[in-house]
């Protein structure tokens, strides 16, 4: 178990093995996703409901890296099943769909991502 004790809704495995017990590198993680991130996956809802697929395409594959970074692993893995779902063109309920369901997961994976962002801040 690693010494900075994240919430178990990450993948505390894989943060730990990416970045170990320090804390700064951790932060400075969590809040460039809270800053910039999920400013962009908000973003992508215009892009979707305008039908800009090649923005969103490219919106969502910017995106990719930064899931896997924060240690939201699941949610990785359903943003690239939506990655797919943009290029395959499907349908703009589908697609809306896939997003709405990511942006709930993102709703409960924010404020946890904040909390520690502001803990490990201190340490």
């Amino acid at each position: 178990m690693m010494a900075l004790q994240l919430n178990p809704v990450l993948d505390v495995e894989y943060l730990d093995q990416a970045y170990g017990d320090d804390p700064v590198i951790l932060y400075m993680i969590f809040d460039a996703f809270l800053s910039d991130s999920y400013p962009r996956w908000i973003a992508l809802e215009n892009a979707l409901q305008t039908g800009d697929m090649k923005e969103s395409a490219s919106i969502v594959h910017g995106l990719k890296p930064s899931f896997t970074m924060t240690g939201l692993t699941e949610i990785r893995s359903e943003v690239e099943v939506l990655e797919k779902a943009i290029k395959e063109q499907e349908s703009d309920e589908e697609l809306m769909s896939m997003y709405k369901k990511i942006s709930g997961d993102l709703n409960v994976i924010i404020p946890v991502l904040e909390q520690e962002s502001a803990r490990l801040k201190q340490i």
